[in-house]
């Protein structure tokens, strides 16, 4: 049976015998941390005005030219990249291969928009072609600054730009990013990146551990 987190439209599948027949069970979504309710009465219901609600939806973009939903594997490292540079983005796609990330690449604000609809992202690479942004790339910072706490938290966001330096804690605090980098670094991404979220990850683990006590303790 598939379930779907109400909070970020992510897709579990679930052995129907492990729900009890009558009454319901709560699991958490390992994409935004959300209690999702679980009964079988209510599951197929669910998952059949989803499935239509999906297809209406995707019939609906591919009329307007807008790209269609995707869903990731919910264990699957995933990745957003907004690079003008082809060379530097197949580069930094072909590392994140190595690393294990389902990588795709961002044009616009729109674009980052429809992609977090449905999915939490767990990095997001910004580059910066030359020494100033460009107006997509000021309007996708925005949105990522805009980004909820509970979506934002789980997002490492990268700045890459000429005068980058992950050890440059004001520059990356006043663009609201997590950490900048030089493009030089992008030969590093396979040891750099796994430490940056690895950081992250301990910076928000007494959040997280709390966050998971509360939820114990309201089921």
């Amino acid at each position: 049976m598939e379930i779907r987190c109400q909070s970020c439209g992510k897709i579990y599948s679930i052995e129907k015998s492990k729900i009890p027949a009558s009454g319901k069970v709560y699991v958490k979504c390992a994409s935004c941390h959300e209690k999702i309710e679980v009964t079988r009465q209510a599951k197929d219901s669910t998952t059949k005005h989803f499935q239509r609600d999906t297809a209406a939806q995707v019939s609906q973009q591919s009329q307007q030219g807008q790209a269609s939903v995707e869903y990731f594997d919910p264990d699957a490292q995933t990745a957003l990249i907004y690079c003008q540079e082809i060379q530097a983005r197949l580069e930094m796609e072909k590392k994140l291969a190595n690393l294990g990330f389902e990588t795709r690449e961002i044009r616009n604000e729109g674009d980052i928009r429809h992609q977090f609809r449905y999915n939490i992202f767990d990095l997001v690479i910004l580059y910066q072609h030359g020494p100033d942004p460009d107006g997509n790339m000021k309007d996708i910072l925005r949105y990522v600054n805009s980004m909820p706490s509970h979506m934002r938290r789980n997002t490492l966001v990268l700045y890459i730009h000429l005068s980058g330096s992950r050890y440059d804690l004001y520059d990356s605090f006043s663009r609201g990013v997590d950490a900048t980098l030089s493009p030089m670094d992008i030969t590093g991404f396979t040891e750099i990146i796994p430490k940056i979220l690895e950081q992250k990850r301990l910076n928000y683990k007494v959040f997280f551990d709390c966050l998971e006590k509360v939820e114990e303790t309201s089921i």
